[in-house]
């Protein structure tokens, strides 16, 4: 979930996908391997790069370093111990990333990395693994889509995609229209509310309410749309090459509960938490709430700004504990649209802690979204609103699955499927032509 730039989407998309197609079936992966390193070296430069091999390197070292058979409670014992080392060791590295990287995003594919070798270290200790070579491990931890999509995946299911891998027509189209769509997302949708969200907090110093949910709306609607983006530029160029990998995001505004929020914003993401940190339902209430306190302050120290960072995990695992506790006939009474109205206020009331860059900046939008400068918005954030409403407007739209409906509909006649097939040419060119020309325009712009 890299940021692509324009060099990505010229150079590098293009030579690693076309150069994938003719070589041998076992010489692909390390062709989008080079293709992932590359894209690790653009976006963040050499320490990005670095941080990323020395990262697959200590874990594969990790890995050999695990005895072959399991024998005495002495060699289980060391075998754990060297586990939590491994583990430990890529926590460290994603450490360095969040003090030597510009910019937290960076961190997206460190993180991939380290949450795939983390599942391969604990199933190598408890020998559900062989060791892996030093080639074939780093093939699949560089895979350039998957640095986009963001699916961190066991070895044995990264090994039977690839052994199903499909190369035909049908899948090379429908991996260029993913490839189109995730494009137009993150440099049509969420570079201009990212623009939106960084000229409110500039140029408004005194916010309002409806200026402080507005910073908040823009705020989601860039992360959210970045992240589907780049997840379908990687799921697009798989495709593209017969590996089919999983949706990331399922609508989540239409979430009815906060776990149902989280399992659709990041499925890859859950799933992964899911096989690692809850592998059995019957989980106690305090190993619950520790486990979830510990991913999302992880995540809210990586992403956030210190102490805001890790209030926001700490907001979030209390809030998804607490709904556990709730009786779920009670649940159930509340109408769906409320529902879901109250999850959706919920997590972006909790953004706020995650876009503060420190406490003071936490406190003072706290104080404006409670009311301390009045309800009305400023003169400023109508014209930035002006300015960007019909961006709002677009982004708004896209979070509903207007086209998962439109595909139903389209699906129940032949003709009208075929016509549908025709029609959407001409939409994804528009959205090829308006994604080059912003990314052209941004890379002008600086």
């Amino acid at each position: 979930m890299i940021p692509p730039s324009l060099t990505m989407v010229l150079y590098v998309f293009p030579a690693a996908t076309l150069l994938t197609l003719p070589v041998p079936q076992q010489k692909k992966p390390a062709v989008f391997a080079l293709g992932g390193l590359c894209c690790v070296w653009l976006s963040g430069g050499f320490p990005a790069l670095i941080l990323m091999m020395c990262m697959m390197i200590s874990a594969w070292l990790f890995l050999r370093l695990q005895p072959v058979q399991s024998g005495t409670p002495a060699q289980d014992r060391n075998a754990r111990y060297r586990m939590y080392a491994g583990i430990a060791v890529q926590g460290i590295w994603l450490l360095l990333g969040k003090l030597l990287l510009s910019d937290s995003v960076l961190l997206i594919p460190l993180l991939i990395c380290a949450m795939q070798h983390t599942e391969a270290i604990c199933d190598r200790a408890h020998r559900r693994i062989p060791a892996p070579g030093l080639f074939p491990f780093f093939c699949d931890s560089a895979e350039m889509p998957r640095l986009f999509a963001g699916p961190p995946m066991q070895t044995e299911s990264s090994a039977a995609m690839r052994e199903n891998r499909n190369l035909s027509a049908e899948n090379i189209g429908n991996g260029a229209s993913l490839y189109i769509r995730g494009l137009f997302q993150v440099s049509c949708l969420s570079l201009p509310m990212r623009s939106l969200c960084r000229a409110l907090n500039e140029l408004v110093p005194e916010k309002t309410v409806l200026d402080e949910w507005l910073v908040l709306i823009s705020f989601y609607l860039a992360v959210y749309f970045g992240l589907k983006g780049a997840a379908q530029i990687g799921q697009g160029i798989a495709q593209m090459t017969g590996l089919i990998y999983p949706d990331s995001f399922d609508s989540p505004v239409l979430a009815g509960t906060h776990y149902g929020f989280w399992t659709r914003f990041m499925k890859p993401f859950s799933d992964w938490i899911k096989r690692c940190l809850f592998p059995e339902r019957s989980e106690k209430q305090s190993g619950y709430l520790t486990k979830l306190l510990l991913v999302f302050c992880t995540l809210g120290f990586l992403f956030g700004n210190g102490v805001c960072g890790i209030l926001w995990g700490m907001f979030c695992a209390l809030v998804l504990t607490a709904e556990r506790q709730l009786n779920p006939k009670w649940i159930a009474q509340i109408p769906v649209a409320a529902r879901r109205v109250l999850v959706a206020v919920v997590t972006l009331f909790a953004l706020g802690m995650l876009c503060s860059g420190s406490p003071q900046e936490m406190f003072t939008h706290y104080s404006g979204l409670f009311g301390k400068n009045g309800l009305a918005p400023g003169s400023r954030t109508v014209y930035l609103f002006k300015n960007y409403w019909f961006s709002v407007l677009l982004c708004t739209a896209a979070l509903f699955p207007v086209r998962n409906a439109l595909k139903k509909y389209n699906d129940q006649n032949k003709r009208r499927r075929a016509a549908a097939r025709i029609l959407k040419v001409i939409p994804e060119f528009l959205m090829l032509a308006l994604s080059m020309a912003e990314l052209m325009s941004f890379y002008l712009r600086g």
